[in-house]
């Protein structure tokens, strides 16, 4: 896990420069056309690292609302009015992180090695604690690269 908090560290130092400039006119932009919006794409990790906190027995950040948006398989708005405004998907995100961090880094055992409640991906990381991990690493570094 250790590999894995350094990793999302590594990440959110980077994320500033990512996140720069971005207003809210840019949380539909689909760079290159037709690919997930900005807004989705944050909003998405936000709730996504939210999700894991929760494997790691953190209570919630994201609003409950942020669900219907941005949960994995929903599609991206073209409409920037349907995003919440970009700073505070950031901040969320930022906040999400930070403390994902954290609680992963205090996680037990017990925690750890629960089931992966996540059926899509629980072929793939069968244990809570190994999906935390990738949600940390892989995910958020593949997320973030698609923003950039």
């Amino acid at each position: 896990m250790e590999s894995s908090i350094q990793q999302c560290r590594h990440f959110l130092a980077s994320s500033g420069d990512i996140f720069s400039g971005l207003e809210d006119r840019h949380c539909a932009l689909e760079s290159p056309p037709g690919a997930t919006t900005a807004g989705w794409l944050i909003g998405h990790l936000a709730v996504s690292g939210d999700f894991a906190r929760g494997l790691c027995g953190a209570l919630p950040i994201c609003p409950d609302t942020w669900l219907a948006l941005f949960y994995p398989g929903t599609q991206p708005s073209k409409d920037p009015a349907a995003y919440p405004p970009m700073r505070e998907l950031c901040d969320t995100f930022l906040a999400v992180y930070t403390q994902l961090c954290d609680a992963a880094g205090s996680m037990d055992r017990a925690m750890y090695d629960r089931e992966n409640p996540f059926t899509p991906r629980r072929s793939d990381f069968p244990r809570s604690g190994e999906f935390v991990a990738f949600l940390m690493s892989g995910h958020l570094g593949y997320h973030l690269g698609q923003l950039v």
